[in-house]
């Protein structure tokens, strides 16, 4: 079956806010505009997929995963998927360019489930055939598709202000959901929502001397389980993560701020800014100094952000994770 590749300009919403609501109810296709339900297809952007009623089998990246109401996942782009049965299945799927919620994001990644759902469970679905995910109850479900309605309404009525209440009832959702995932009962589920615990105090604390010991404690975890399950579900090691949510903090300051990459070092938990300069190197192959002068920001007053439509970081240089 030949794949399709669905655009964000085509899909998305412009604005402060690409998000877009489509909705599935019942077996007849297509429902709206460009719906690729039952085709073949991967997009340029994330979509999260709550089923609301019904059942089904969604294929994904060459697997088939049986879905039932109450079931909710990310399909992250370049997934490739579709679904290859649906019995009277009622669906909300809700579109969104993470590019565009870096700021938000940031916090949420703070959040144990946040992570599990969004960050770990896609990536370990593609490298295990990770057959589970989030199961809500009929109750969280009736408050999840409240707020889903409330983004759509926003959306068809565009009254002033709505790309922000847009994003409120997003960022809304998103939390929701995460706290949600603390309530999973699988073991595998139970493991990604543990590391997802240890990358939210990553995040918090990436400034703290971390040794491996203080992250096993934290998992509950011996430190053998704690590298191997911790590489499975991201691809690396719980240090190695670390050093890359530092390496982010310290392009975040370089393209925003006129910080010296010897006060920017401290600042991003390394201790010597050569060895701040060797990793930011290896990892996004170009030297602290070269990004910053590619920065939109660059020469721009001290501590002061850039204005470039509200991004800081130049859309080449990845989260890495």
């Amino acid at each position: 079956m030949e794949n399709i590749t669905a655009l964000r300009r085509k899909y998305l919403a412009g604005g402060t806010c690409p998000i877009t609501v489509k909705s599935i109810s019942g077996d007849e296709f297509p429902q709206h505009e460009g719906d690729l339900t039952d085709i073949r297809h991967s997009h340029d952007f994330s979509e999260l997929v709550i089923i609301t009623e019904g059942y089904g089998i969604h294929w994904i990246d060459g697997d088939d995963y049986p879905v039932a109401a109450g079931d909710i996942f990310v399909i992250q782009g370049k997934t490739a998927h579709y679904f290859k049965e649906r019995h009277k299945l009622g669906m909300f799927n809700v579109m969104f360019d993470a590019r565009h919620l870096n700021s938000s994001s940031k916090k949420l990644q703070e959040i144990a489930g946040y992570n599990a759902l969004f960050l770990l469970e896609p990536a370990y679905r593609r490298r295990h055939k990770f057959q589970s995910r989030l199961h809500i109850t009929r109750h969280a479900l009736t408050l999840v598709e409240a707020i889903v309605k409330r983004m759509s309404d926003e959306l068809n009525r565009q009254k002033p202000g709505y790309d922000t209440m847009l994003l409120s009832l997003f960022l809304e959702l998103l939390v929701f959901l995460s706290r949600e995932y603390s309530t999973v009962e699988m073991p595998q589920a139970k493991s990604l929502y543990r590391i997802g615990n240890i990358i939210g105090e990553l995040e918090k604390h990436y400034k703290r001397d971390w040794r491996l010991d203080d992250i096993a404690r934290i998992a509950c975890m011996s430190k053998s389980s704690l590298l191997s399950v911790f590489k499975e579900a991201t691809g690396c090691s719980p240090i190695d993560y670390l050093i890359r949510i530092r390496l982010h903090k310290a392009a975040e300051m370089l393209a925003s701020t006129s910080f010296t990459i010897s006060e920017i070092s401290p600042e991003c938990g390394f201790a010597d800014s050569n060895y701040l300069t060797r990793q930011f190197r290896k990892i996004y192959k170009i030297s602290p100094r070269e990004f910053r002068k590619n920065s939109p920001g660059h020469g721009q007053p001290h501590n002061q952000l850039p204005q470039n439509g509200g991004k800081s970081i130049p859309d080449r240089i990845p989260r890495m994770f």
